[in-house]
């Protein structure tokens, strides 16, 4: 059995227990201070207005003129993330973590007895209350594998706990939608469809062979084990690239402003990727300019974690196609290689330049963000802050601003 921990409406949350002027009040956390922008994140008070994550800035105010929009503030909710971690592992340790707001637990011999795992469940929530914060509320799944717990914690919003026992699969799931289990978006719905597949008894009564043929890969039949209460294990997935991307304020969005912008976050791909022990063996940046359709370019390399190498074949990239105005760029390093499969450079002057990209991550790391850098990026310094990607937590040691 595997208990899927998910805090409700995380963000919002962390804001309020932060700041008590904003609790029992409608919020809206928003990633930039600007009205075009939309909510990344509601407190319940707002969600009983209509407001949810996506939801406008201009339309949430028309639906409750009383709601508080808040600027995000990413490091914070890091810091709350290692908090609840640690109030979570005072009951029992955590087998996995998800994302920012999400893990799992494993459990084994006598936890899986309902008794003891309820139990654990409401010692959990008491954890978080006493120990981080009483406006941090969670919900918890309970079910045969992580798939049907995180589709159990679902159920009951907020602060819920519901049970999926094995006897009860799959003909517990036939009330959902296809949509309600996690990872199945519109597009695989509609595919779905296309195999002749509408319902949820359809799905859960579907062969492996016809499931497979639906997704179009083994995958299908992971999900034929899953939605029968089977817990087959997945091979770990290999990091493929390090990316950032980022929608420029209007300030920045002029073409030559707009490259500032680029190089920063080019930076900070390559501080991590010198940081978690990579070299990448590819450079894409994608462009969506204000009113034409976005594009992209690449430009393959030898083993590459120098920055000043990095940023020759990024200019030779953005020069090679121009537009008046940017709205969005992205910047990847893909094709990843890990350091131990990497051969030094040959020449001194490419192992110095290596070298210097290292030292300059150790100086901003022991003193602050930018307190070195290109001058190429001076004008965009302060922007691309840190953001929460939805898979992976940032490291607070690597250096960025609030």
């Amino acid at each position: 059995m595997v208990l899927f921990l998910d805090m409700n409406s995380y963000f919002a949350a962390v804001e309020q227990q932060d700041r008590p002027q904003l609790r029992g009040s409608p919020v809206g956390i928003i990633p930039n201070d600007c009205d075009t922008t939309c909510c990344i994140a509601a407190s319940y008070e707002a969600k009983f207005h209509g407001i949810k994550t996506g939801t406008g800035v201009l339309e949430a105010k028309s639906r409750c003129p009383t709601i508080q929009i808040i600027i995000s503030r990413p490091d914070l909710y890091i810091q709350y993330h290692h908090k609840i971690i640690e109030a979570v592992e005072t009951v029992h340790p955590v087998h996995e973590v998800h994302s920012i707001d999400e893990m799992s637990i494993k459990l084994r011999g006598p936890d899986r007895n309902p008794g003891v795992y309820r139990q654990l469940a409401m010692e959990m929530k008491q954890a978080i209350r006493t120990r981080v914060g009483q406006w941090l509320r969670c919900s918890i799944g309970i079910a045969p594998n992580a798939m049907l717990a995180k589709t159990a914690g679902e159920m009951v919003k907020p602060d819920g706990m519901v049970v999926i026992e094995p006897h009860e699969l799959p003909q517990r799931l036939y009330t959902l939608k296809i949509t309600d289990l996690p990872g199945i978006n519109v597009g695989i719905e509609r595919r779905l469809r296309s195999h002749g597949i509408y319902t949820m008894p359809q799905l859960c009564t579907a062969s492996k062979s016809r499931l497979r043929q639906a997704w179009g890969s083994i995958l299908g039949e992971t999900w034929h084990d899953w939605l029968h209460g089977h817990d087959p294990h997945i091979k770990p997935t290999r990091r493929k690239n390090i990316g950032h991307q980022h929608v420029l304020a209007p300030e920045l969005r002029a073409y030559e402003s707009a490259r500032a912008v680029a190089i920063r976050l080019l930076m900070k791909a390559a501080t991590r990727l010198r940081s978690e022990g990579y070299w990448c063996t590819k450079l894409t940046i994608s462009i969506k300019p204000m009113d034409d359709p976005h594009w992209s370019l690449y430009q393959n390399l030898e083993p590459c974690q120098c920055t000043v190498r990095l940023l020759h074949h990024l200019n030779t990239l953005w020069y090679h196609r121009r537009t008046e105005f940017v709205f969005a760029i992205s910047v990847t390093l893909g094709g990843l290689v890990r350091d131990a499969c990497v051969e030094q450079p040959l020449f001194p002057h490419e192992r110095k330049l290596t070298e210097l990209a290292h030292t300059m991550d150790k100086i901003n790391t022991k003193h602050g963000h930018a307190k070195i850098y290109y001058a190429s990026m001076h004008d965009a310094r302060k922007a691309a802050p840190r953001r929460i990607p939805f898979s992976t937590i940032p490291d607070l040691a690597l250096p960025d601003h609030s």
